[in-house]
């Protein structure tokens, strides 16, 4: 297995392509895998064990978990502890546990109130005999927080939980161990004695990958644990990650300052260079006649210094707009590249790339003077002139390919950049084909409510996502390079700036910056 920086994650070398799917190593296999959420199904139905790690010191907490084990122990029947198996206790059994966990002590008949908020809870007036129904605001308040604590399945209060209930299912003879498995003896000290005997690093998953077996050899699902998250939602508050994570908004008024802070250097730097790139195109032309070569390469150039200028000059460095710039860049990259390698052999490549950048013009205009409706974005006019300007329109074809028969990937591949291609490309396609990574990153963020799965919930402010305007020098930078090599002795680059604090109102969000 490759190397990662998560040892549990798998890499990208560790999955195996099946069609166009790549697979991860547990979808790899043929065996019919079963999967169980704790968080979604498992933790509702522990909520009492929940309520007590969560609001309990935790010796306490564990205390209590092996007095409800000898219940067990003595009522082999009552061996599955979750809110739905203590539901189908018999009507005396039940009572009985229900008592017996209510008397422990005072403070976890406080803590075990709170499932009284749920009007639906199994059994509601059973547990409602020996329980007075908490007060609204602060019952939710430790349900929430116990929730928070366990939510994460591998976290120590989410294993003590998941731990009692193991021990009652064993203590209930439901499991049973084969005194041949080698090392089942200390494997099963380590849980009757967790977690005060053994290595917790091997006694803590022993326990959960029990437990969370057991589960998906009963394979069904909770009722209570559909209406528990359900009522949750209905009865607490959304709670948004930009309003209460200090480390977002540091984040966000930091890259904000950032571009600022470099916003004059490259703006003043892209009025010079853009000067110094005419200055050259007049000094390289030689001929008024068409030149493909010439006028492609340097409007290869220019079309990308312009969307270069428009992330600086605009402010889309912290945006969705930002990424789309910097996809078009990377492509105008490879193409240029393309084009310098491809002249080589074919001596006609920049006419054929001139060429079919006519025909799509004429191709649009063709079907846009078909329709009774014309974008506001376009001239007609205009787009019939560029038509003829090289030939007329009649002698020009329009090419439904690729202008070269080959896609950007094996472009890129063809002139060794493919590792630009994966650095840049796929990420930034995402935000221009709407793909749901894009989506979640630039519209969404995080409901920090536990008792809500922290779901997702709309942005209010426009997110400030890493500037794109470091990336997008680089790829100018190398674009300079390309027509250097065309057209030589172009030397001016880009700079980074010196990093510095200019004095400037800060304001919430992008929609609010000066033009």
């Amino acid at each position: 297995m490759s190397k990662k920086s998560k040892s549990n994650e798998s890499g990208l070398d560790d999955h195996k392509q099946h069609k166009k799917e790549l697979k991860p190593p547990f979808l790899s296999h043929d065996f019919n895998m079963k999967t169980s959420s704790w968080f979604d199904e498992r933790l509702p139905e522990m909520l009492w064990t929940v309520l007590v790690i969560g609001n309990i010191e935790r010796d306490k907490a564990l205390k209590f978990f092996r007095y409800v084990g000898k219940f067990v122990e003595k009522n082999k029947e009552c061996s599955t502890v979750t809110i739905t198996g203590i539901s189908n206790f018999s009507d005396t059994k039940r009572k009985e546990f229900i008592k017996y966990i209510t008397e422990f002590s005072k403070e976890i008949t406080n803590i075990l109130s709170n499932l009284l908020l749920f009007p639906k809870l199994p059994n509601f007036n059973e547990w409602k005999i020996h329980l007075v129904k908490p007060e609204s605001e602060d019952g939710w308040h430790k349900v929430a927080k116990s929730v928070d604590k366990t939510f994460w399945h591998q976290s120590e209060e989410a294993t003590d939980c998941r731990w009692i209930s193991i021990l009652c299912e064993i203590l209930g003879e439901k499991i049973k161990f084969s005194k041949d498995i080698k090392g089942i003896e200390k494997t099963m000290r380590g849980i009757f004695e967790y977690p005060d005997y053994g290595d917790m690093r091997h006694v803590r998953p022993s326990i959960r990958s029990m437990e969370m077996s057991l589960t998906i050899q009963k394979n069904g699902k909770s009722v209570w644990a559909k209406y528990f998250w359900k009522y949750c939602f209905k009865n607490t508050d959304c709670v948004p990650e930009e309003v209460i994570n200090k480390k977002i908004q540091k984040r966000q008024k930091k890259l904000f300052e950032e571009m600022h802070e470099t916003r004059k250097h490259n703006f003043d730097e892209t009025v010079e260079l853009r000067n110094k790139l005419i200055n050259h195109f007049f000094k390289t032309s030689e001929v008024s006649a068409i030149d493909s070569r010439h006028e492609g390469a340097f409007g290869i150039t220019l079309y990308a210094l312009s969307l270069y200028i428009e992330i600086i000059f605009y402010k889309t460095a912290l945006s969705i707009t930002g990424r789309l710039g910097l996809r078009a860049l990377v492509e105008t990259y490879i193409t240029f590249t393309y084009l310098l390698n491809k002249e080589k052999s074919e001596s006609k490549i920049w006419d054929d790339y001139r060429s079919y950048g006519t025909g799509q013009i004429k191709l649009i205009y063709l079907k846009l003077q078909e329709m009774k409706e014309v974008p506001n974005c376009t001239n007609l006019d205009e787009m019939n002139f560029l038509a003829n300007e090289d030939k007329w329109v009649e002698f020009v074809p329009i090419n439904l390919g690729h202008w070269d028969s080959a896609n950007l990937r094996k472009m890129s591949e063809s002139v060794g950049l493919k590792d630009i291609y994966d650095k840049f490309y796929n990420y930034t396609s995402g935000f221009m084909h709407g793909n749901w990574g894009a989506v979640r990153e630039s519209v969404y963020q995080t409901c920090v409510n536990p008792l809500h799965r922290r779901h997702r919930i709309p942005t209010h402010d426009l997110p400030l996502m890493p500037s794109t305007t470091d990336d997008a020098r680089e790829i100018m930078n190398s674009i300079f390079d390309c027509l250097e090599k065309a057209y030589p002795k172009f030397k001016k680059r880009f700079t980074s700036p010196k990093k510095g604090k200019i004095p400037f109102p800060v304001r919430k969000n992008i929609l609010s910056l000066e033009k």
